[in-house]
């Protein structure tokens, strides 16, 4: 958690490479912003200024002012989190954030990784997208997911893509497919909500650890054709303009260029899988020195030091303890554990 005594620079060599991680939607994690806030003055500015932006690429009814519930009132966020969207835009508006937060504080990226959802932030971060515009993409492809991935949903399985196929075939499921692989031995799957509950059976019945995660629409699916058309003839009015830094996209797996449709390359995210750990290893190779989470919690810090055994991480704001529905308290999750004996899961 961010604190007034917080100096992230300090903990950064002056040769290092910085790339910035940004996770993807579904976390259920709680953006600590007003910790982020209270760090200093300058951190205060980009909160605030970022909380505005994003606002302003909110539809004028039917969303909570952003910051009431991140910076001023965060005791109202659970129950604001709870309307469709609010919780993913919430987690957007906490990454760009802690982006430029960091910045202020002499942190700066030269690479940026976005997990799925989180790809929206990366290309804002690289300078592609406007902040508000960015704010408008992600309102559209709630929405879109929400319509035309109704039906299905995904599972984090604790073993590697051929253990997952293995169980997906143990289940005779082949709606199901494999989602997201995070890192090596954390798979998500995808499908429809029956096929999916076999899946989980007979991961479990083969002792894999397995959980249904909290994302109630299909993602990186085959059967999701058609929708990322639909979302890309809505986006691409939004202008793109040259990237400031390197982004490595974990879709397409490699960087991207200038001469990219970006607003095409982030409508694959709703088909295509994500293999993360690939982009990791390219992002290494390529000169990154650290790793840093820009947005709540750790997770895909912790994806790269399960990659990247020895990689040095930088973790500004680290998420707060939550009540789940179960009633325990615990870190949020959305799409692969990390740590399988700290039982964390994390966002797509």
């Amino acid at each position: 958690m961010a604190s007034p005594s917080f100096r992230p620079a300090d903990e950064l060599k002056p040769d290092d490479v910085c790339a910035f991680l940004f996770a993807g939607t579904g976390s259920a994690a709680v953006p600590d912003l007003p910790a982020l806030a209270r760090s200093g003055p300058a951190a205060a500015r980009a909160v605030a200024d970022v909380l505005d932006a994003v606002q302003e690429g909110l539809p004028r009814t039917g969303w909570p002012s952003l910051r009431t519930i991140l910076l001023d009132d965060p005791a109202a966020y659970r129950a604001a989190a709870r309307a469709p969207g609010v919780a993913q835009l919430c987690g957007y508006a906490a990454s760009v954030a802690v982006d430029r937060a960091l910045r202020t504080a002499g942190v700066t990226p030269r690479i940026a990784v976005g997990q799925s959802f989180g790809e929206i932030a990366a290309t804002v971060s690289a300078g592609a997208f406007t902040i508000a515009d960015g704010a408008r993409m992600a309102v559209a492809l709630v929405d879109v997911l929400a319509r035309r991935g109704a039906g299905g949903g995904m599972a984090l399985l604790e073993t590697g893509e051929d253990g997952a196929r293995d169980r997906i075939a143990a289940a005779g499921a082949p709606g199901v497919v494999v989602a997201c692989l995070n890192a090596p031995g954390v798979t998500v799957v995808s499908g429809p909500d029956a096929d999916l509950d076999k899946v989980l059976d007979a991961a479990r019945d083969g002792g894999v650890r397995a959980v249904r995660l909290a994302v109630p629409y299909l993602s990186h699916h085959p059967a999701m054709a058609g929708a990322d058309d639909e979302w890309y003839a809505t986006i691409r009015a939004f202008p793109q303009r040259p990237l400031e830094i390197a982004v490595h996209s974990p879709v397409r797996g490699r960087a991207y260029r200038d001469d990219d449709d970006l607003h095409r390359a982030l409508a694959d995210c709703i088909v295509k899988p994500v293999r993360l750990p690939d982009t990791l290893r390219q992002v290494d190779a390529a000169g990154a020195t650290v790793f840093t989470e820009a947005g709540p919690g750790d997770a895909l810090c912790q994806c790269a030091r399960l990659t990247l055994p020895g990689a040095r991480v930088l973790v500004p704001l680290r998420d707060r303890p939550r009540r789940s529905a179960g009633g325990a308290t615990g870190k949020a999750a959305s799409s692969a554990t990390t740590d399988p004996s700290a039982r964390r899961e994390q966002p797509r």
